[in-house]
């Protein structure tokens, strides 16, 4: 099942997030390292992200895909 990590600019720094799921990461560097830390976190590699669209109603907002077969989020701490 595909895993959508959104990621947002706030306060100087990219968030990114998935929904139903707590852990989030940050960077100041830009969304892709933020997304890519993330993916790190729940155990999916982050070679495999692909960005698929900007939000341009609300600017600094960014999506990013992965294919999500090796992911482990309920073990994962």
């Amino acid at each position: 099942m595909p895993v959508e990590i959104r990621t947002r600019y706030t306060g100087m720094t990219y968030v990114a997030t998935v929904r139903g799921e707590k852990r989030t990461a940050s960077n100041t560097m830009g969304a892709r390292w933020a997304a890519e830390a993330l993916a790190r976190k729940l155990n999916l590699d982050p070679a495999l992200l692909r960005e698929t669209q900007r939000d341009l109603l609300r600017s600094g907002v960014e999506l990013f895909v992965h294919p999500g077969s090796e992911c482990n989020f309920g073990g994962m701490r």
